[in-house]
Protein backbone atom coordinates (compact mmCIF):
# COMPACT_ATOMS: atom_id res chain seq x y z
CA UNK A 1 0.00 0.00 0.00
CA UNK A 2 1.47 3.54 -0.81
CA UNK A 3 3.01 5.12 2.09
CA UNK A 4 1.31 8.89 2.06
CA UNK A 5 4.08 10.13 3.87
CA UNK A 6 6.64 9.14 1.43
CA UNK A 7 9.90 11.20 1.57
CA UNK A 8 12.48 11.36 -1.52
CA UNK A 9 16.30 11.35 -0.09
CA UNK A 10 17.25 15.24 -0.12
CA UNK A 11 19.75 15.60 -3.41
CA UNK A 12 17.10 13.97 -5.31
CA UNK A 13 14.37 16.37 -4.16
CA UNK A 14 17.07 19.14 -4.32
CA UNK A 15 17.70 17.64 -7.91
CA UNK A 16 13.88 17.27 -8.98
CA UNK A 17 13.00 20.65 -7.48
CA UNK A 18 15.05 22.48 -9.82
CA UNK A 19 14.39 20.06 -12.75
CA UNK A 20 10.83 20.60 -12.17
CA UNK A 21 10.38 24.24 -10.36
CA UNK A 22 7.06 25.25 -9.62
CA UNK A 23 5.94 21.38 -10.61
CA UNK A 24 7.43 19.97 -8.19
CA UNK A 25 4.71 20.47 -5.20
CA UNK A 26 1.98 19.06 -8.37
CA UNK A 27 4.51 15.97 -8.67
CA UNK A 28 5.22 15.35 -5.19
CA UNK A 29 1.54 15.18 -4.54
CA UNK A 30 0.99 12.72 -7.47
CA UNK A 31 3.92 10.34 -5.39
CA UNK A 32 1.47 10.17 -2.41
CA UNK A 33 -1.24 9.12 -4.45
CA UNK A 34 -1.81 5.31 -4.81
CA UNK A 35 -0.37 4.31 -8.20
CA UNK A 36 -2.29 3.35 -10.97
CA UNK A 37 -3.75 -0.10 -11.96
CA UNK A 38 -3.39 -1.12 -15.99
CA UNK A 39 -3.16 -4.39 -17.67
CA UNK A 40 -2.72 -5.31 -21.55
CA UNK A 41 -4.94 -7.43 -22.89
CA UNK A 42 -3.77 -10.32 -25.47
CA UNK A 43 -5.27 -10.01 -28.74
CA UNK A 44 -4.11 -13.79 -29.76
CA UNK A 45 -6.69 -14.50 -26.19
CA UNK A 46 -9.50 -12.30 -26.44
CA UNK A 47 -12.48 -12.45 -23.79
CA UNK A 48 -14.81 -10.19 -22.50
CA UNK A 49 -13.06 -9.61 -19.16
CA UNK A 50 -12.00 -6.12 -18.68
CA UNK A 51 -14.04 -4.84 -21.59
CA UNK A 52 -15.48 -1.70 -19.69
CA UNK A 53 -12.30 -0.91 -18.24
CA UNK A 54 -11.15 2.78 -19.24
CA UNK A 55 -8.66 2.28 -22.37
CA UNK A 56 -5.11 3.60 -22.40
CA UNK A 57 -5.12 6.30 -24.93
CA UNK A 58 -1.59 5.07 -25.99
CA UNK A 59 -1.76 1.17 -26.00
CA UNK A 60 -4.97 -0.39 -28.28
CA UNK A 61 -5.25 -3.65 -25.69
CA UNK A 62 -4.26 -1.53 -22.86
CA UNK A 63 -6.54 -1.15 -19.88
CA UNK A 64 -6.84 0.69 -16.29
CA UNK A 65 -8.59 -0.46 -13.23
CA UNK A 66 -10.43 0.82 -11.12
CA UNK A 67 -8.77 -0.79 -8.30
CA UNK A 68 -6.25 -4.10 -7.89
CA UNK A 69 -7.70 -7.42 -7.77
CA UNK A 70 -5.92 -10.98 -6.70
CA UNK A 71 -4.07 -11.60 -10.38
CA UNK A 72 -3.40 -14.55 -8.94
CA UNK A 73 -6.54 -16.00 -7.77
CA UNK A 74 -7.69 -15.45 -11.39
CA UNK A 75 -7.16 -18.72 -13.82
CA UNK A 76 -7.64 -16.27 -16.91
CA UNK A 77 -4.10 -14.66 -15.95
CA UNK A 78 -2.80 -17.74 -16.01
CA UNK A 79 -4.64 -18.29 -19.00
CA UNK A 80 -1.88 -15.52 -20.24
CA UNK A 81 -5.05 -13.93 -21.46
CA UNK A 82 -3.57 -10.53 -20.19
CA UNK A 83 -0.50 -8.99 -18.69
CA UNK A 84 -0.22 -6.76 -16.04
CA UNK A 85 1.72 -3.84 -16.96
CA UNK A 86 2.52 -0.35 -15.98
CA UNK A 87 0.70 1.82 -18.02
CA UNK A 88 3.27 4.82 -19.05
CA UNK A 89 5.76 1.76 -20.49
CA UNK A 90 3.16 0.61 -22.93
CA UNK A 91 3.51 3.53 -24.92
CA UNK A 92 5.92 2.18 -26.52
CA UNK A 93 3.33 0.82 -29.02
CA UNK A 94 3.01 4.23 -29.93
CA UNK A 95 6.27 4.69 -30.59
CA UNK A 96 7.27 1.78 -32.44
CA UNK A 97 3.83 2.52 -35.08
CA UNK A 98 4.85 5.88 -35.52
CA UNK A 99 8.72 5.01 -36.52
CA UNK A 100 8.32 1.12 -38.17
CA UNK A 101 5.89 -0.54 -40.48
CA UNK A 102 4.47 -3.39 -38.29
CA UNK A 103 3.12 -4.84 -41.36
CA UNK A 104 6.33 -6.00 -42.90
CA UNK A 105 8.78 -9.17 -41.15
CA UNK A 106 11.18 -7.60 -39.36
CA UNK A 107 13.94 -9.14 -36.70
CA UNK A 108 13.62 -7.74 -33.41
CA UNK A 109 15.69 -7.73 -30.36
CA UNK A 110 14.73 -6.97 -26.70
CA UNK A 111 18.00 -6.61 -25.06
CA UNK A 112 17.08 -6.79 -21.17
CA UNK A 113 13.75 -8.31 -21.44
CA UNK A 114 12.55 -9.72 -17.74
CA UNK A 115 9.57 -9.96 -16.81
CA UNK A 116 8.50 -9.75 -19.88
CA UNK A 117 6.35 -7.13 -20.05
CA UNK A 118 7.41 -4.92 -23.52
CA UNK A 119 8.41 -9.10 -24.60
CA UNK A 120 5.30 -10.18 -25.06
CA UNK A 121 3.80 -6.27 -26.08
CA UNK A 122 6.11 -6.66 -29.05
CA UNK A 123 5.15 -9.91 -30.01
CA UNK A 124 1.54 -9.04 -29.78
CA UNK A 125 2.46 -6.22 -32.68
CA UNK A 126 4.94 -7.52 -34.83
CA UNK A 127 4.00 -10.26 -37.27
CA UNK A 128 4.10 -13.72 -36.96
CA UNK A 129 6.54 -14.49 -38.88
CA UNK A 130 8.82 -11.82 -37.51
CA UNK A 131 11.74 -13.01 -35.28
CA UNK A 132 11.56 -11.79 -31.67
CA UNK A 133 14.69 -12.14 -29.81
CA UNK A 134 13.68 -11.64 -25.83
CA UNK A 135 17.65 -11.38 -24.03
CA UNK A 136 17.86 -11.76 -20.09
CA UNK A 137 21.38 -12.03 -18.75
CA UNK A 138 20.22 -13.28 -14.93
CA UNK A 139 19.37 -16.92 -14.67
CA UNK A 140 16.30 -16.26 -12.35
CA UNK A 141 14.78 -13.56 -13.93
CA UNK A 142 15.73 -15.17 -17.74
CA UNK A 143 13.50 -18.17 -16.19
CA UNK A 144 10.28 -15.58 -14.93
CA UNK A 145 10.65 -14.46 -18.91
CA UNK A 146 10.35 -17.79 -20.14
CA UNK A 147 7.16 -18.70 -18.25
CA UNK A 148 5.22 -15.14 -18.89
CA UNK A 149 6.19 -15.88 -22.96
CA UNK A 150 4.84 -19.80 -22.32
CA UNK A 151 1.84 -18.06 -21.10
CA UNK A 152 1.43 -15.39 -23.46
CA UNK A 153 1.24 -18.03 -26.34
CA UNK A 154 3.04 -17.38 -29.22
CA UNK A 155 6.13 -19.35 -30.84
CA UNK A 156 8.34 -16.80 -32.70
CA UNK A 157 10.55 -16.04 -30.49
CA UNK A 158 13.99 -17.25 -28.87
CA UNK A 159 14.98 -16.79 -25.31
CA UNK A 160 18.65 -15.40 -24.86
CA UNK A 161 20.86 -15.29 -21.84
CA UNK A 162 24.16 -13.70 -22.73
CA UNK A 163 26.17 -10.57 -22.04
CA UNK A 164 25.08 -7.63 -24.35
CA UNK A 165 28.98 -7.65 -25.74
CA UNK A 166 28.39 -10.95 -27.82
CA UNK A 167 25.61 -9.35 -29.61
CA UNK A 168 28.69 -7.84 -31.72
CA UNK A 169 28.56 -11.64 -33.66
CA UNK A 170 25.33 -10.32 -35.05
CA UNK A 171 26.92 -7.46 -36.78
CA UNK A 172 24.14 -5.75 -38.89
CA UNK A 173 21.79 -8.38 -37.89
CA UNK A 174 18.30 -6.43 -35.93
CA UNK A 175 15.81 -4.28 -37.63
CA UNK A 176 14.63 -2.85 -34.47
CA UNK A 177 16.41 -3.31 -30.63
CA UNK A 178 14.97 -2.30 -27.53
CA UNK A 179 17.25 -1.14 -24.52
CA UNK A 180 14.86 -0.58 -21.60
CA UNK A 181 17.81 -0.23 -19.70
CA UNK A 182 18.66 -1.03 -16.10
CA UNK A 183 18.35 2.29 -14.46
CA UNK A 184 18.95 3.70 -10.62
CA UNK A 185 14.40 3.52 -10.74
CA UNK A 186 13.38 6.62 -9.95
CA UNK A 187 10.15 6.60 -11.52
CA UNK A 188 9.31 3.74 -9.51
CA UNK A 189 9.06 5.14 -6.26
CA UNK A 190 5.50 5.39 -5.67
CA UNK A 191 5.06 2.36 -5.88
CA UNK A 192 8.18 0.51 -4.76
CA UNK A 193 9.76 1.80 -1.31
CA UNK A 194 13.06 -0.38 -2.23
CA UNK A 195 14.04 2.18 -5.21
CA UNK A 196 13.86 4.67 -2.34
CA UNK A 197 16.53 2.89 -0.04
CA UNK A 198 18.66 1.64 -2.72
CA UNK A 199 19.19 5.01 -4.60
CA UNK A 200 22.20 7.59 -4.13
CA UNK A 201 23.87 9.48 -6.46
CA UNK A 202 26.85 7.35 -7.00
CA UNK A 203 24.48 4.60 -8.09
CA UNK A 204 22.81 7.38 -10.54
CA UNK A 205 26.08 7.57 -12.66
CA UNK A 206 26.90 4.01 -12.04
CA UNK A 207 23.97 3.35 -14.09
CA UNK A 208 24.59 6.02 -16.87
CA UNK A 209 27.87 4.32 -17.50
CA UNK A 210 26.67 0.81 -17.43
CA UNK A 211 23.58 2.04 -19.96
CA UNK A 212 26.60 3.62 -22.15
CA UNK A 213 28.73 0.28 -22.01
CA UNK A 214 25.67 -1.80 -23.49
CA UNK A 215 24.71 0.49 -26.05
CA UNK A 216 27.90 0.33 -27.26
CA UNK A 217 28.18 -2.84 -27.09
CA UNK A 218 25.02 -3.63 -28.85
CA UNK A 219 24.78 -0.86 -31.47
CA UNK A 220 26.95 -3.02 -34.08
CA UNK A 221 24.10 -5.74 -34.24
CA UNK A 222 22.04 -3.01 -35.30
CA UNK A 223 20.96 -3.37 -38.92
CA UNK A 224 21.40 -0.20 -41.24
CA UNK A 225 18.12 2.18 -41.23
CA UNK A 226 17.41 0.06 -38.39
CA UNK A 227 15.36 1.75 -34.77
CA UNK A 228 16.71 1.82 -31.55
CA UNK A 229 14.53 2.53 -28.89
CA UNK A 230 15.91 3.08 -25.61
CA UNK A 231 13.85 3.53 -22.19
CA UNK A 232 14.44 3.93 -18.77
CA UNK A 233 11.71 4.01 -15.49
CA UNK A 234 13.79 7.20 -13.94
CA UNK A 235 13.89 11.07 -13.96
CA UNK A 236 17.71 11.77 -13.87
CA UNK A 237 18.59 13.40 -16.91
CA UNK A 238 22.07 11.72 -16.48
CA UNK A 239 20.41 8.78 -17.41
CA UNK A 240 18.09 9.74 -20.27
CA UNK A 241 18.81 13.20 -21.87
CA UNK A 242 22.59 12.66 -21.46
CA UNK A 243 22.74 9.19 -22.80
CA UNK A 244 20.51 10.65 -26.19
CA UNK A 245 22.86 13.38 -26.51
CA UNK A 246 26.02 10.36 -26.28
CA UNK A 247 24.16 8.12 -28.64
CA UNK A 248 23.51 10.93 -31.60
CA UNK A 249 27.08 12.62 -31.37
CA UNK A 250 29.39 9.26 -30.94
CA UNK A 251 27.23 7.04 -33.07
CA UNK A 252 25.54 9.13 -35.57
CA UNK A 253 22.08 7.95 -34.55
CA UNK A 254 19.15 10.57 -36.30
CA UNK A 255 16.46 10.99 -33.41
CA UNK A 256 12.90 10.57 -34.10
CA UNK A 257 9.75 13.00 -33.54
CA UNK A 258 6.50 11.69 -32.74
CA UNK A 259 3.01 13.22 -32.93
CA UNK A 260 1.72 12.52 -29.49
CA UNK A 261 -1.71 14.45 -28.29
CA UNK A 262 -1.32 17.19 -25.88
CA UNK A 263 -4.22 16.09 -23.99
CA UNK A 264 -1.74 12.79 -23.22
CA UNK A 265 0.78 14.90 -20.81
CA UNK A 266 3.18 13.55 -22.39
CA UNK A 267 6.79 15.92 -21.73
CA UNK A 268 9.09 16.65 -24.76
CA UNK A 269 12.74 16.73 -24.16
CA UNK A 270 15.74 16.89 -25.33
CA UNK A 271 17.98 19.37 -27.38
CA UNK A 272 15.72 17.77 -30.55
CA UNK A 273 12.50 17.92 -28.06
CA UNK A 274 12.22 14.16 -29.45
CA UNK A 275 12.77 12.35 -26.21
CA UNK A 276 9.87 11.91 -24.24
CA UNK A 277 9.13 12.09 -20.72
CA UNK A 278 6.54 10.80 -18.08
CA UNK A 279 5.70 12.09 -14.96
CA UNK A 280 2.73 11.10 -12.80
CA UNK A 281 1.20 14.55 -11.91
CA UNK A 282 0.84 14.38 -16.02
CA UNK A 283 -0.23 11.30 -16.84
CA UNK A 284 -1.87 8.35 -15.11
CA UNK A 285 1.02 6.15 -14.94
CA UNK A 286 4.82 5.98 -13.61
CA UNK A 287 7.59 7.74 -14.43
CA UNK A 288 8.84 6.50 -17.71
CA UNK A 289 11.29 8.03 -20.52
CA UNK A 290 11.74 6.56 -23.75
CA UNK A 291 13.38 8.14 -27.06
CA UNK A 292 13.53 6.36 -30.73
CA UNK A 293 17.07 6.97 -33.14
CA UNK A 294 17.39 5.78 -36.59
CA UNK A 295 20.70 4.52 -37.67
CA UNK A 296 21.89 5.52 -41.13
CA UNK A 297 21.55 3.89 -44.27
CA UNK A 298 24.19 1.58 -45.74
CA UNK A 299 24.03 0.91 -49.60
CA UNK A 300 26.42 -1.29 -49.87
CA UNK A 301 25.45 -3.53 -47.31
CA UNK A 302 24.80 -6.89 -48.76
CA UNK A 303 20.84 -7.94 -48.01
CA UNK A 304 19.31 -10.62 -46.16
CA UNK A 305 18.46 -12.74 -49.32
CA UNK A 306 19.48 -16.36 -48.81
CA UNK A 307 22.04 -18.12 -51.14
CA UNK A 308 20.28 -21.69 -51.43
CA UNK A 309 17.62 -23.24 -50.03
CA UNK A 310 17.29 -24.10 -46.42
CA UNK A 311 17.11 -27.37 -45.93
CA UNK A 312 14.85 -27.96 -43.06
CA UNK A 313 15.24 -31.06 -40.64
CA UNK A 314 12.31 -32.73 -40.05
CA UNK A 315 9.04 -32.47 -41.17
CA UNK A 316 5.32 -33.39 -39.22
CA UNK A 317 4.79 -36.46 -37.86
CA UNK A 318 0.98 -38.08 -37.51
CA UNK A 319 1.78 -37.64 -33.86
CA UNK A 320 3.04 -33.16 -34.26
CA UNK A 321 -0.16 -33.13 -36.60
CA UNK A 322 -1.93 -34.28 -33.72
CA UNK A 323 -1.49 -31.65 -31.24
CA UNK A 324 -0.82 -28.27 -33.75
CA UNK A 325 -3.77 -26.25 -35.63
CA UNK A 326 -1.06 -25.67 -38.48
CA UNK A 327 2.13 -28.50 -37.98
CA UNK A 328 3.26 -26.83 -41.72
CA UNK A 329 4.52 -23.96 -40.34
CA UNK A 330 7.19 -25.65 -38.76
CA UNK A 331 10.20 -27.26 -38.62
CA UNK A 332 10.91 -29.96 -35.82
CA UNK A 333 14.09 -30.76 -33.72
CA UNK A 334 14.32 -33.35 -31.55
CA UNK A 335 17.11 -33.81 -28.79
CA UNK A 336 17.53 -36.51 -26.54
CA UNK A 337 13.77 -37.12 -26.94
CA UNK A 338 12.77 -33.70 -26.68
CA UNK A 339 10.38 -32.02 -29.29
CA UNK A 340 10.35 -28.46 -30.81
CA UNK A 341 8.68 -26.78 -33.44
CA UNK A 342 10.42 -23.76 -34.72
CA UNK A 343 8.43 -21.75 -37.11
CA UNK A 344 10.57 -21.84 -40.60
CA UNK A 345 10.13 -18.28 -41.01
CA UNK A 346 12.79 -17.83 -37.72
CA UNK A 347 15.18 -21.07 -38.32
CA UNK A 348 17.71 -19.79 -40.47
CA UNK A 349 18.26 -17.23 -37.85
CA UNK A 350 17.83 -19.42 -35.26
CA UNK A 351 20.49 -21.53 -36.70
CA UNK A 352 22.77 -18.04 -37.16
CA UNK A 353 21.58 -16.93 -33.25
CA UNK A 354 23.15 -20.84 -32.13
CA UNK A 355 26.10 -20.33 -33.22
CA UNK A 356 26.39 -17.06 -31.34
CA UNK A 357 24.74 -16.63 -28.19
CA UNK A 358 23.34 -19.07 -25.44
CA UNK A 359 19.80 -19.70 -26.16
CA UNK A 360 17.45 -21.12 -23.37
CA UNK A 361 14.38 -21.35 -25.16
CA UNK A 362 13.42 -21.66 -28.62
CA UNK A 363 10.24 -21.70 -30.82
CA UNK A 364 7.70 -23.95 -29.23
CA UNK A 365 8.92 -26.80 -27.01
CA UNK A 366 6.53 -29.60 -27.58
CA UNK A 367 7.72 -31.89 -24.72
CA UNK A 368 8.64 -35.56 -24.77
CA UNK A 369 8.52 -38.13 -27.00
CA UNK A 370 8.25 -41.50 -25.99
CA UNK A 371 7.88 -44.97 -28.33
CA UNK A 372 6.31 -42.16 -30.69
CA UNK A 373 4.02 -40.55 -28.43
CA UNK A 374 4.16 -37.09 -27.52
CA UNK A 375 4.24 -36.21 -23.24
CA UNK A 376 3.10 -32.70 -24.11
CA UNK A 377 4.51 -29.40 -22.22
CA UNK A 378 2.96 -27.13 -20.08
CA UNK A 379 3.98 -24.52 -22.66
CA UNK A 380 2.06 -26.32 -25.43
CA UNK A 381 -0.59 -26.29 -23.10
CA UNK A 382 -0.71 -22.59 -23.20
CA UNK A 383 0.45 -22.26 -27.11
CA UNK A 384 -1.84 -20.30 -29.26
CA UNK A 385 -0.93 -22.92 -32.26
CA UNK A 386 -2.67 -25.93 -30.08
CA UNK A 387 -5.21 -27.93 -32.24
CA UNK A 388 -8.78 -27.55 -31.24
CA UNK A 389 -9.26 -31.15 -31.41
CA UNK A 390 -7.42 -31.86 -28.16
CA UNK A 391 -10.18 -33.68 -25.57
CA UNK A 392 -10.71 -31.03 -22.73
CA UNK A 393 -11.66 -30.71 -19.30
CA UNK A 394 -13.04 -27.43 -18.78
CA UNK A 395 -13.45 -26.23 -15.21
CA UNK A 396 -15.23 -23.26 -13.25
CA UNK A 397 -12.90 -20.78 -11.08
CA UNK A 398 -12.77 -22.74 -8.08
CA UNK A 399 -11.62 -26.15 -10.08
CA UNK A 400 -9.20 -23.99 -11.89
CA UNK A 401 -7.71 -22.59 -8.78
CA UNK A 402 -7.39 -26.11 -7.16
CA UNK A 403 -6.16 -27.41 -10.59
CA UNK A 404 -3.43 -24.78 -10.09
CA UNK A 405 -2.70 -25.16 -6.87
CA UNK A 406 -2.10 -28.64 -6.72
CA UNK A 407 -5.19 -29.39 -4.72
CA UNK A 408 -6.75 -32.16 -7.16
CA UNK A 409 -9.71 -34.65 -7.53
CA UNK A 410 -8.85 -38.38 -6.11
CA UNK A 411 -10.35 -39.88 -9.19
CA UNK A 412 -11.06 -38.50 -13.21
CA UNK A 413 -13.75 -41.59 -14.47
CA UNK A 414 -15.58 -39.27 -16.07
CA UNK A 415 -12.83 -38.25 -18.41
CA UNK A 416 -11.10 -40.33 -21.21
CA UNK A 417 -7.89 -41.43 -20.42
CA UNK A 418 -4.82 -39.73 -22.05
CA UNK A 419 -3.84 -36.02 -21.62
CA UNK A 420 -6.30 -33.79 -21.36
CA UNK A 421 -6.22 -29.94 -21.51
CA UNK A 422 -7.43 -28.12 -18.64
CA UNK A 423 -9.34 -25.22 -20.02
CA UNK A 424 -11.27 -22.23 -18.49
CA UNK A 425 -13.60 -20.16 -20.71
CA UNK A 426 -12.08 -22.04 -23.10
CA UNK A 427 -8.86 -21.26 -22.49
CA UNK A 428 -5.78 -23.91 -21.81
CA UNK A 429 -4.15 -23.78 -18.39
CA UNK A 430 -2.37 -27.26 -18.18
CA UNK A 431 -2.42 -30.90 -18.52
CA UNK A 432 -4.17 -33.91 -16.35
CA UNK A 433 -2.94 -36.95 -17.39
CA UNK A 434 -5.80 -39.12 -16.88
CA UNK A 435 -4.95 -42.79 -16.02
CA UNK A 436 -6.62 -46.03 -17.40
CA UNK A 437 -7.80 -46.71 -13.09
CA UNK A 438 -9.52 -43.40 -13.51
CA UNK A 439 -6.24 -42.13 -11.49
CA UNK A 440 -5.54 -38.00 -11.99
CA UNK A 441 -1.62 -36.81 -12.39
CA UNK A 442 -1.48 -33.35 -12.37
CA UNK A 443 1.02 -32.09 -14.77
CA UNK A 444 0.96 -28.80 -13.97
CA UNK A 445 4.34 -27.34 -13.00
CA UNK A 446 5.08 -27.20 -9.87
CA UNK A 447 7.05 -23.78 -9.92
CA UNK A 448 4.30 -22.18 -11.71
CA UNK A 449 1.93 -23.40 -8.82
CA UNK A 450 -0.50 -20.93 -7.10
CA UNK A 451 0.63 -21.07 -3.27
CA UNK A 452 -2.18 -19.60 -1.84
CA UNK A 453 -5.41 -20.72 -2.92
CA UNK A 454 -8.47 -18.12 -1.96
CA UNK A 455 -11.92 -19.27 -3.06
CA UNK A 456 -13.49 -15.64 -3.74
CA UNK A 457 -11.50 -12.45 -6.31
Amino acid sequence: MTDPSIKLPSNLENRLRKQLGEEYEHFYAALREPPPISIRMNPGKPTNQYSSAAPIAWSEQGKYLESRPRFTNDPLFHAGTYYVQEASSMFLEHVLKGVIDLEQNHRVLDLSAAPGGKATHLQALFTKDSLLIANEIIASRNKTLRQNLARWGGDNHIVTQSDPKFFKKLPDFFDLILVDAPCSGEGLMRKDSGAIEEWSEDNVLLCSRRQKRILADILPSLAPGGILIYSTCTFSELENEANMEWLEQDSGLTPLSLDIPESWGIVHSGPDQASYRFYPHHTRGEGFFIAAFRKADSPSTPGKSRRKPIRYPECATPEDQKWLQTPDRYTFLTREEHRHAIPKSIYEDYLTISRSLRITSSGLYMGKVYHGHLKPSPELALNQSLSQDIQCIELSADEALDYLAHINKSHGKDYPSGYNLVVHKGYGLGWQHILKTGQIRNKYPVAWRILQRHAKH
